[in-house]
Formats: structure tokens, C-alpha cells, sequence
């Protein structure tokens, strides 16, 4: 197999756009998918993640080394994302806030949503009404043990990474996992991390299934449900307490990273057009 220069170009990019993902992770309310979205490859993972059967090449093509890159983020940047939102902590979190409202053009287009369809829009406030009511299930809700339970417990983990807005820790408080969970993910336990795994697998395969199905069949919908889903975001990582004499800077700072998004968006909407 010959190795050209644009597939090397493309290994790279995926590379760096899992770097980022996996390093934003890690900042509390910004999921996985609110990031794959700002960077607009999340239809494409999804697809990718669809069609992992069918399509086992192409879809490992980007598969690979979007994941190799976050884990690589992750690891890389933990320090410094955390650093970062612990000793600039209001700035950020308004930065990240203006990044995730710079996605919600890039969406509505993507949705194809015209006057005529309006009444689709409806189903970003589903999206937000069935999220938000995630939030306020009381904590430890849920039953701590078992196999089966850690199994189950990756399935909802896969889930809430692949739809947008949906945080994994709050799942894990509501399902009384926490502890459990980042215990033995910090303990390296294999027998735990197995577990997981399994459910994590097909929990992403079959959300990745539907959810590709969804915006095939339903794209209006489902983009306004996605929608729904990042707006969510904002009322985790929204600070409270904001001083009014910073508030100049945090619109300057929650301005410029929407402004960077949406220049993001547009470099990733011509790179569609061109591929097409």
C-alpha cells in the first residue's frame, strides 16, 4: 500500500482534531460531541462509527486517528486545561461558552431548516427540556456493583459522550457510579475497565447507528435536537457569581470564541465543498 502525501495530511488533521477533543473533555459541561461539532467532524464520526461494519477501511481511516489523538490530548493538556480554568477561571469558562453558541450557526445550516420548517425548531427545546432534566435527577440515584451494572454503566457512558451536551460525570452521580467508575479507571483495574469497555462499544455503536440514521432520515430534527443538546452546555459552564467590573472582558472573551468557532466552521464547511 502506497502511503500518499494527502493521506498523510489527513492522518495528521484527524490526529489534532482528537488532541482537542480530548483535552476540551476535560472541561467540566463540554462533552466529546460539543467539541466534535465546533470542529464540524461530528457527522462524520458518527457515520464512521455507523459503518464500522460495513465500511471497516473508511472508517477506521478516521476513527484511528481521531481516537490516538485523544487520548493523546488528554494526557498531554490535562494540566494545563486544568490549570488554565483554575487560575483564570471566569475568563474561560466565557471563552468556551462563546465557542459553543459559535457552533449553533454551523448547525442551523447543517439542519437545512428554512420559514416553512420552522416549527422543527420546537425540537431544540426538546432537546434542552429532556438534558436539563438530566441535570436534576438527584445524585446517587442510582445502585453501585455487579457486573452487569458496570456493563450497563458503559452503555450510558458511550451515550453520553456521543450526544452533545450530555454530561458523563453527572450520568455517573445519577447511577451512584462515580466512585466506582473513576476509581478503577485511576486504579487501572482491568477486570472494571473490561466491563466498560463492552458496554462502551456497543453503546457507541448502536447511539453512533442511530443517531447516523436520524440525520439521514430526520435532518431537520435532529440537528434542532442537537442543538437543544449544546445550548445545554452553556448552563453547566456558566459562572456564577460574575463580577460586573470583569464583565467587559467576558463578553470581549465569550465574542472572540465564538468568532474563532464560526471560523472554524466555515474553513470546515469549504472543506466539505471540496470534497464533495
Amino acid at each position: 500500500m502506497i502511503v500518499s502525501k494527502k493521506m498523510i495530511t489527513e492522518f495528521l488533521r484527524n490526529f489534532i482534531f482528537g488532541t482537542v477533543i480530548g483535552a476540551f473533555m476535560l472541561i467540566p459541561g463540554v462533552s466529546g460531541g460539543t467539541t466534535a461539532i465546533i470542529l464540524g467532524i461530528y457527522d462524520k464520526l458518527i457515520t464512521a462509527v455507523s459503518n464500522i461494519f460495513k465500511k471497516p477501511k473508511h472508517s477506521l481511516t478516521l476513527l484511528i486517528p481521531v481516537a490516538c489523538g485523544g487520548i493523546v490530548g488528554a494526557a498531554l493538556f490535562s494540566g494545563a486545561v486544568l490549570l488554565l480554568i483554575e487560575s483564570f477561571y471566569m475568563q474561560s469558562m466565557f471563552f468556551f461558552i462563546g465557542a459553543i453558541l459559535g457552533c449553533i450557526p454551523f448547525l442551523i445550516k447543517k439542519s437545512g431548516i428554512t420559514l416553512s420548517t420552522l416549527y422543527h425548531a420546537v425540537f431544540a427545546l426538546i432537546g434542552m427540556v429532556l438534558v436539563m432534566a438530566l441535570r436534576f435527577l438527584p445524585e446517587s440515584a442510582g445502585t453501585d456493583g455487579g457486573g452487569v451494572m458496570l456493563i450497563v454503566c458503559g452503555f450510558i457512558i458511550a451515550v453520553a459522550m456521543v450526544l452533545p451536551g450530555i454530561s458523563t460525570s453527572h450520568v455517573l452521580l445519577v447511577m451512584g457510579m462515580y466512585e466506582t467508575v473513576w476509581g478503577g479507571l485511576h486504579n487501572m483495574d482491568v477486570c472494571l475497565l473490561s466491563l466498560l469497555g463492552i458496554g462502551g462499544i456497543a453503546g457507541t455503536i448502536l447511539t453512533a447507528k442511530a443517531a447516523d440514521k436520524a440525520m439521514e432520515k430526520f435532518p431537520c430534527q435532529t440537528y434542532m435536537m442537537i442543538i437543544g443538546f449544546v445550548m445545554t452546555s452553556v448552563y453547566d459552564i456558566y459562572p456564577q457569581n460574575t463580577e460586573l467590573s470583569q464583565l467587559p472582558v467576558d463578553i470581549v472573551l465569550c465574542a472572540a470564541g465564538f468568532l474563532l468557532v464560526l471560523f472554524v466552521s466555515s474553513a470546515a464547511s469549504k472543506r466539505e465543498l471540496k470534497s464533495i
